[in-house]
């Protein structure tokens, strides 16, 4: 029966704390975890730029550790302007004005640069040439471990060609966090020691429960395994 294989579709959800905390115990080089950061998802009507899953890597001092993408022109733009090795204060993300979300201060070291136009590789966008607009690779000062690509056009990170052309190999980190739900699994999933889907603030609700249902008939349930509606 298809009620006997409802806990085969219950999706894990963990707090971008508790993800990061398993990630950093789990994590090698070689095989990364890969956390997804799914209720940002550009592909699902978020903006890739809210900063909670960034902020809970560097408040846990991550080691190589990186993030992409983060839609932040303006902040892609600053970077460029300051030239690389340079430390510079930035104000990343959090410009969509979503709750509980907000733009994460602090200094970073600009990386590397680029501009943005590359060939996808991997299974969901090979040969796909990407413009991008400004990208840079910039390092929290206050958390060296923690690495975070911008971007200044939305796309959601799907392809590791994406790390690539700022010079950094995804399976060469610790911890790969993602702007993605499920179109990244092609390429990222074959390198993972395994994948974490992250409940950080963002438009695109991970939990079916959460939404306001106004013509749902009472008695379905709103979630493989969860509440029923009243």
């Amino acid at each position: 029966m298809v009620a006997d294989s409802e806990k085969n579709f219950a999706l894990e959800l963990h707090s971008p704390a508790d993800a990061v905390r398993r990630a950093r115990e789990r994590g090698e080089r070689g095989r990364p975890v890969v956390l997804a950061d799914t209720q940002d998802n550009p592909g699902a009507g978020g903006n890739g730029d809210t900063t909670g899953l960034l902020k809970s890597l560097i408040e846990q001092k991550a080691q190589d550790a990186v993030l992409g993408m983060l839609i932040d022109p303006a902040s892609a733009e600053r970077a460029h302007a300051a030239g690389l090795n340079s430390t510079v204060a930035f104000s990343l993300g959090g410009k969509s004005n979503i709750a509980g979300d907000a733009p994460l201060a602090g200094e970073f070291t600009v990386e590397r640069l680029g501009d943005g136009r590359f060939t996808c590789t991997g299974p969901m966008f090979r040969g796909f040439r990407m413009t991008l607009g400004n990208m840079a690779l910039l390092r929290s000062r206050a958390a060296p471990g923690v690495r975070v690509v911008l971007a200044s056009r939305k796309c959601q990170a799907a392809d590791q060609e994406m790390f690539r052309h700022l010079g950094v190999e995804p399976r060469a980190s610790r911890i790969v966090a993602l702007k993605s739900s499920v179109h990244f699994r092609a390429d990222f999933e074959p390198i993972a020691r395994e994948v974490l889907v992250v409940k950080s603030p963002g438009p695109a609700l991970a939990d079916p429960a959460e939404f306001k249902w106004t013509k749902l008939r009472k008695g379905v349930r709103l979630r493989p395994l969860g509440p029923v509606h009243a």
